[in-house]
């Protein structure tokens, strides 16, 4: 074999073990990507888990939701505030959520999932006045995404894209 063509052989091995490396990569970014969506997905799900059964154990919690929803007005100061701090933080798992998805990272199924929740929410009036004076607390791509649902109906069984 002369020189030339070890050296040949030599380039040609290498071509392939950078082409063998960049599979491995691809196949490692493939899996790392859906370990990172599962995750979000999890927390995401954790998250709305702890707002609901928050609702569940704490009658008083229950009873300032409910109340709040009906008529924000007829609510105390302090009960006011406490509405106020769990709608907000309701909807700022919803924007993680709704974030995650438009940037890749998260699960686009379960924000379908959870817009239904989201209308039922927003056809109440207490959740209406508070989005009415409150909506600077959150990123203007999500703030426009939860005025279209305002806007939309309820539609069970049938999920818009």
């Amino acid at each position: 074999m002369t020189l030339a063509e070890l050296s040949q052989l030599s380039q040609a091995a290498g071509s392939a073990a950078v082409v063998a490396s960049l599979i491995f990569i691809g196949i490692q970014i493939h899996q790392s990507t859906k370990s990172a969506r599962a995750a979000s997905h999890h927390a995401v799900s954790e998250a709305l888990n702890r707002i609901n059964l928050l609702w569940a154990r704490d009658g008083e919690v229950a009873r300032i939701w409910l109340l709040g929803m009906g008529d924000r007005g007829a609510l105390t100061q302090e009960e006011r505030w406490r509405f106020d701090s769990l709608i907000r933080a309701y909807l700022h798992v919803c924007e993680t959520m709704y974030t995650q998805a438009r940037l890749g990272s998260g699960d686009r199924g379960i924000v379908l999932a959870e817009e239904d929740g989201i209308r039922t929410v927003f056809s109440s009036a207490g959740a209406i006045e508070w989005w009415a004076e409150n909506p600077f607390g959150f990123a203007p791509e999500f703030r426009a995404y939860v005025e279209r649902l305002i806007t939309s109906p309820i539609q069970t069984g049938v999920r818009s894209r």
